[in-house]
């Protein structure tokens, strides 16, 4: 198996994803969504997805969002590939690119397109709610990582659901508030996790009240509905994905953490979903 960066054309656009072939057919398809500024490269690097996946049995398939200025390269501030998440207005139909890359995906490995488990940090956990909203019957479960949903959820069925955020996030802060965005200095407002959490709750099905499964550095909530709603959060996590290798600048990250080893906790809770 090697790792390959594929092109693929979407809505008159040359695009790519990076794929990391599953070693046997059949396989479940982990599809990743980086964070802005990033590539899917240095997001899969960062997250230790690599070698996770070859050692997990899974396909990993993790798209490229577009750039501001596509024919420069990537630059976490001043090009930085932002997916359209539907926080505002843009042209970019990312939840049509990912169906592509989708069928791509599973056309070159004959992987199980019954078993497609969705995860993305930040800006790519904030596209992940979109896309599980957008196209549930296409996903068998969402991890969003340090990320708000942005749409009103319509789901067409509920999308079992695993969440997980720092206490220390300076971007995502758990009780919103005031940021300080690093592309422009712009102050912007973010309103609290619980806010995006409840909204998922109610379009799920699901109660809007959380019940305390387990409190200390790491604390765990479920909202109790027809299929899974857990949030996880981390104490003194920045913004990171959890035990990750933590390369985002500190300065505008936060801090590091290895309380929680986000692979292994997503992984395990995929491997719970019933096989539909």
């Amino acid at each position: 198996m090697s790792v390959e960066t594929v092109p693929i054309v979407c809505d008159g656009r040359e695009r790519e994803y990076v794929l990391v072939p599953p070693a046997r057919a059949n396989a479940p398809v982990w599809l990743f969504l980086h964070g802005m500024g990033c590539t899917a490269s240095w997001a899969i690097d960062e997250a230790r997805l690599d070698a996770f996946s070859r050692s997990h049995g899974f396909a990993l398939v993790a798209p490229q969002a577009l750039r501001p200025k596509p024919h420069e390269p990537a630059k976490f501030l001043t090009n930085a590939p932002r997916w359209n998440d539907g926080s505002k207005t843009d042209q970019a139909d990312d939840v049509a690119f990912l169906d592509a890359v989708l069928a791509d995906a599973l056309a070159r490995t004959r992987a199980d397109g019954t078993r497609i488990f969705l995860s993305g940090f930040s800006n790519g956990a904030a596209m992940s709610f979109r896309f599980a909203a957008e196209r549930a019957e296409r996903v068998a479960a969402v991890a969003p990582v340090a990320g708000h949903c942005w749409i009103e959820p319509t789901p067409a069925r509920p999308v079992p659901t695993l969440y997980l955020i720092g206490t220390r996030d300076p971007l995502v802060p758990l009780r919103g508030g005031a940021i300080e965005l690093p592309w422009g200095n712009r102050l912007v407002h973010r309103p609290p996790v619980l806010d995006t959490l409840e909204r998922w709750a109610q379009a799920n099905g699901g109660a809007r009240e959380s019940e305390l499964l387990r409190d200390g550095a790491i604390r765990e909530e479920r909202f109790p509905g027809p299929v899974a709603l857990r949030a996880v959060t981390v104490d003194g996590l920045g913004h990171h994905w959890p035990g990750g290798k933590g390369q985002l600048n500190p300065r505008i990250g936060g801090a590091t953490s290895n309380a929680l080893n986000a692979n292994e906790l997503l992984h395990d809770f995929f491997q719970s979903i019933p096989a539909s």
